[in-house]
């Protein structure tokens, strides 16, 4: 049996917090739902060390993609259950433990209480909701179906955390082991490496070029320690730096997606973001060229953006976006005749979506069988890189012996 925190509504409007436990997250609404609650939000907890794992390094100002999750779903209940917006940013902003997230619904109720509208009052709040979040609010305020754009953005997010934490969990294996063996090279270096250097100074000319060059590498590392670290520094800097600059990144964006393997999986990945993004858009009534250039905004390669936005000018003209999808190759042949069906038969927005949902199976499967061959390779390689390093020393030990016999 799993354990679930949950949020709940009474029949008097009250809201209750706890925990309780089920064998699924559906088990546990329908046991709130027996005992006379509205449930608005229940969350799997999590043990403690991947509680800390999820964690943000570092705070930012937008809101993550589980946080603006969590806040959609909460809100979609509320809405769907009959209290009006204000109530539910009053609900919402009361049972909030972040303060981020509290302080973001504050604003927002205060913004709808002034006469605002809510996708005008997220427009004003700097960078914590998306672009698209925003016009699909507006279409669904417009169109007096709020509630199920809401239902329609907390599924769409759903798919996107899940995705996340699939990656996520894949890197965590791998990152522990980088981890581990970094520690232990610096053991070997700053504490091991220094017991033997009287030893070997005796012989220092008759050693094996491979004890040497270990010996010569920590003693410089053991001397220069500080200025090691500042080089690694400024390397990283250098590299963010570059990364940064707009003509080092096109250039590196075109050269990843030439790259076998891991320049499909990038293809593959914005695409289905993408269209899952437009699918979503066009479900609630808003038209293509707009859904189009929203959903392009979220692509994060720059030829890749940079191509589609010449797909809009040109889809703005009237042309079909079938037709232009056959001038890109980065576009996957799946894409491109599902989209070519969806307009035929005035089914865009579900192929894009049908689409959407094949390219994150093949980006699962890919990231997969990657993490299958990645952490053996990182296995072998990291052991072959010590064992290289000891097996140096115990060269120069053993020609310590010959010498002496």
């Amino acid at each position: 049996m799993a354990r679930f925190s949950y949020k709940a509504m009474d029949a008097t409007g009250e809201m209750q917090a706890g925990e309780m436990e089920g064998q699924s997250r559906d088990n546990v609404l329908d046991q709130l739902s027996r005992q006379g609650l509205i449930p608005v939000d229940v969350m799997s907890v999590q043990p403690g060390l991947m509680a800390a794992l999820n964690k943000p390094l570092f705070q930012s100002d937008r809101l993550s993609t589980h946080q603006l999750l969590n806040i959609t779903r909460e809100m979609a209940t509320l809405v769907g259950a009959g209290l009006s917006l204000e109530r539910s940013l009053m609900v919402l902003s009361s049972m909030a433990s972040d303060k981020k997230i509290a302080a973001t619904l504050k604003s927002l109720l205060t913004e709808v209480r002034e006469g605002e509208s809510l996708a005008s009052a997220m427009g004003r709040v700097p960078g914590a909701f998306p672009k698209f979040y925003i016009s699909m609010i507006n279409a669904g305020e417009a169109s007096g179906t709020l509630g199920v754009v809401l239902e329609r953005l907390a599924g769409y997010l759903a798919r996107v955390v899940e995705i996340q934490e699939k990656v996520r969990s894949a890197l965590i294996y791998p990152a522990l082991l980088m981890i581990m063996v970094v520690l232990t090279m610096v053991l070997i270096i700053t504490v091991i490496l220094p017991q033997f250097e009287p030893i070997f100074e005796q012989v220092d000319d008759r050693l094996p070029w491979a004890t040497e060059m270990v010996m010569s590498f920590g003693k410089f590392v053991n001397s220069n320690g500080y200025l090691c670290l500042v080089f690694i520094m400024a390397m990283g800097g250098g590299i963010v730096a570059l990364v940064k600059n707009q003509k080092t990144r096109n250039r590196l964006d075109k050269m990843v997606l030439k790259v076998p393997v891991l320049g499909t999986l990038v293809m593959k990945n914005e695409i289905s973001r993408f269209h899952r993004m437009m699918a979503t858009l066009l479900q609630n009534g808003i038209p293509l060229t707009s859904a189009f250039a929203i959903s392009r905004d979220g692509i994060s390669n720059r030829l890749m953006f940079t191509e589609l936005g010449r797909i809009l000018t040109r889809l703005k003209e009237g042309r079909d976006l079938s037709s232009e999808y056959l001038k890109l190759s980065f576009i996957p042949t799946l894409a491109k005749e599902l989209t070519r069906v969806g307009e035929d038969t005035g089914q865009l927005d579900a192929m894009l979506m049908r689409t959407a949902d094949i390219l994150d199976e093949d980006v699962k499967n890919l990231v997969d069988r990657l993490m299958a061959l990645l952490v053996p390779a990182l296995t072998v390689g990291m052991g072959l890189l010590i064992a290289g390093m000891i097996a140096s020393i115990l060269l120069g030990i053993m020609s310590i012996n010959e010498i002496a016999y």
